[in-house]
């Protein structure tokens, strides 16, 4: 009766290591799912083993299970240690601890296939199925040390998972306490079982081993089935993903964090501080402009010593029954193309020496605001600025303090006009302004004060100082003026201007 029991346990634990492992095989996406697939295969042929050493008619055949048994056995905790070392993101080296570790597993089981003689794991093997132990035995020489490793494994996968536990959000933690239930009910086991051995207790004791995994195989079956441990993403995704130029960030459908990539680290520093499961919005320098975005893509800019330009984009990612499970979000730096765009747009808009406008845009933009100030009634007028004996400065101090000089001219102007008026360089050292909402009073005294700036300014350049004076035409936009023939009589104006000694305003009504 007690054997009929153990192996309808043993018979269930398997059925259940089965389905999950095919599960795991065909419904998961994730990359870490190779270890545990491994692990599942491990405790399969564990319980069989155990299974057919339950079912055996003798001594021999129960002996020949058990190497099976051993095969698995050793395997179960080397493949957990990966898989849950995987899990938590925990690099682990190939050659100097995986390889290491996979050959110890592998010895016990060849002892146990090429010793006949039993001197390392068993002096003596009899049966013993009236305890529902197939197989009595008596412990070899090295028998204690052997059954030492699976336990150290299992410690070293707990040791993990206990220190990933304060790593890891609450909502998370719960996968980290599945796994560390099904390492903690075999390692009790396994260790219940090893002091009986020591302690000679054997010759009536029933193996619990086995039958932990079924208590196990559940707990598994939790954590694959309800709390979803394997991450939607594949190995090919993760490989891509590191070496991509663009942030990438996964979060839950609760916008909670679960991974980046490094190229995230460097975008937004402070995601990768966040605990997995913690909300991604608790990161200092989470862009405000998405907080919102559901499945968009968003522009958006961050502040600092300088500008930077982003570009996000939000992918939703959905499970078979089309329920929402998690969100990808991409980051692509901008700043190079905006910066270009910009640089692009000055060139086609902006005077590069001075920062005013050109001449070709200067004339669009004074055709809508000569437009809005006849339909509003306002008065408008035209000015032009030339600089005095300019070329005596290029003569005397060289183009660079020409240059100069142009450009302080043009922030003089810009100082004393409104925020609103239009100026120009409209070529050499000429400007041209235009004026509106202004009576002929108000306009020669503004292009006045521009005059007068100017006369007082001085520039410095390398060790001299360089002053310099301006003439100015000013003519008001009459109803059958064009801008061209405005600009004219305000060239004209300024011909008078010069022609009268310089340094002084002129207006062409009083030509």
């Amino acid at each position: 009766m007690i054997n009929f029991i153990l192996v309808f346990i043993v018979c269930l634990a398997l059925v259940m290591s089965i389905f999950i492992g095919i599960y795991a095989l065909f419904r998961t996406q994730s990359y870490k799912r190779s270890y545990f697939l491994l692990m599942q295969v491990m405790i399969i042929v564990y319980l069989f083993g155990y299974l057919l050493e339950l079912t055996s008619t003798n001594s021999g055949e129960a002996y020949t299970a058990v190497k099976v048994v051993y095969l698995g056995a050793y395997f179960i905790p080397v493949f957990a240690f990966f898989f849950l070392a995987d899990y938590c993101n925990i690099k682990i080296n190939l050659f100097f601890v995986k390889i290491p570790m996979v050959v110890l597993a592998l010895v016990p089981f060849l002892v146990m296939a090429t010793s006949k003689f039993h001197n390392f794991l068993y002096f003596t093997y009899s049966s013993a199925k009236e305890f529902g132990q197939p197989l009595g035995f008596t412990p070899g020489t090295v028998y204690s040390l052997i059954h030492s490793y699976p336990l150290a494994c299992m410690v070293a996968s707990m040791v993990i998972l206990i220190y990933q536990l304060k790593k890891w959000a609450d909502k998370y933690r719960i996968q980290l306490y599945l796994f560390l239930v099904c390492i903690a009910i075999p390692f009790l086991a396994e260790m219940v079982s090893w002091v009986i051995i020591v302690a000679g207790l054997y010759s009536h004791y029933i193996y619990v081993t086995p039958y932990s995994m079924a208590i196990m195989s559940f707990f598994l079956y939790l954590g694959v089935m309800r709390f979803n441990v394997f991450e939607i993403i594949s190995m090919a995704t993760i490989t891509a993903i590191d070496h991509i130029r663009e942030g990438f960030i996964l979060v839950d459908e609760s916008n909670n964090y679960l991974s980046s990539n490094p190229t995230t680290a460097m975008m937004f520093p402070g995601v990768t501080k966040l605990r997995k499961g913690e909300s991604i919005f608790l990161a200092a320098d989470w862009p405000e402009a998405i907080k919102n975005a559901a499945s968009t893509s968003v522009d958006f800019s961050l502040t600092g010593e300088t500008a930077r330009y982003f570009t996000a984009s939000v992918s939703p990612i959905y499970n078979n029954r089309k329920v929402l499970m998690a969100k990808i979000i991409l980051f692509k730096e901008t700043t190079d193309s905006v910066n270009l765009m910009k640089e692009l747009e000055s060139a086609a808009y902006i005077d590069s020496l001075t920062g005013l406008y050109n001449r070709k845009h200067f004339t669009e933009l004074a055709f809508v605001d000569i437009e809005r100030a006849l339909r509003l009634d306002q008065s408008i007028y035209a000015a032009m600025l030339d600089l005095d004996f300019f070329k005596q400065v290029n003569d005397t101090y060289g183009h660079a303090a020409g240059d100069m000089v142009l450009k302080s001219t043009a922030g003089i102007i810009r100082q004393t006009i409104r925020s609103y008026d239009l100026l120009c360089r409209y070529g050499g050292e000429e400007f041209v302004l235009l004026l509106t909402a202004l009576d002929e009073v108000e306009a020669y005294k503004l292009v006045e004060r521009i005059r007068e700036n100017m006369e007082h300014s001085a520039i410095m350049y390398e060790e001299d100082e360089i002053r310099i004076t301006c003439s100015i035409g000013l003519a008001e936009f009459l109803e059958t003026d064009t801008l061209d023939s405005a600009v004219k009589k305000a060239d004209e104006a300024l011909y008078a201007a010069k022609n009268s000694g310089r340094n002084r305003v002129k207006i062409h009504s009083e030509l």
